[in-house]
């Protein structure tokens, strides 16, 4: 059917950027005070480059014929289009699934004036642009909409629907586990 469509925010992505370069030129300050400084306190600003990476470059909601997936921070969360009961935009994109409810970091709800602009101007003005939840609810309704109207979610497997599945970023959570032994080792060191 068609491609799949990826939400992310780009102001988290600018915010990455020029937290990377503050990273490195920290990294390089501290270069230039002698490689024991560098040893010493680089892990922190490698720390919050990671952090950073973690929470604001890497979040997005993925849409396509597959179903859902959902990369927030910690977890990624893949739902199946026949697991797939509704989604609410109140705070964020929430996923209502057969297995309970997934929140995605990655599309916020619009701000409260926005909101309140649109519906001043009736629901056919409201917008769904850029990385919001709403943006991404729209395309949730349309891809599943355009799914069961070709016929592809008529048919439920002999073993029933397929759950939701999670994925730990076990990687992330080791890597910032030992940045941050690094940098309280530094500090005491110091």
């Amino acid at each position: 059917m068609d491609a799949a469509r990826v939400f992310r925010s780009m102001p988290g992505r600018v915010l990455t950027v020029v937290t990377a370069v503050a990273g490195l030129a920290c990294l390089a300050a501290m270069a230039a005070g002698g490689s024991t400084e560098l040893l010493r306190y680089g892990a922190v600003p490698l720390l919050v480059v990671l952090v950073v990476w973690a929470s604001f470059w890497r979040p997005q909601v993925e849409v396509s014929d597959g179903g859902i997936e959902l990369r927030n921070v910690l977890r990624t969360v893949h739902v199946p289009w026949p697991a797939y009961r509704g989604a609410d935009t109140r705070l964020a994109l929430t996923i209502e699934t057969t297995a309970g409810e997934y929140t995605a970091w990655a599309t916020p709800a619009r701000s409260g004036p926005a909101a309140r602009r649109d519906l001043a101007r009736g629901a056919e003005a409201r917008r769904a642009t850029g990385a919001t939840a709403d943006a991404a609810a729209l395309e949730i309704a349309a891809r599943h909409a355009a799914l069961r109207e070709a016929g592809h979610l008529d048919h439920v497997p002999a073993q029933g629907v397929p759950a939701p599945t999670v994925r730990w970023h076990w990687r992330l959570v080791a890597g910032c586990a030992t940045l941050s032994a690094l940098a309280a080792l530094g500090a005491l060191a110091g």
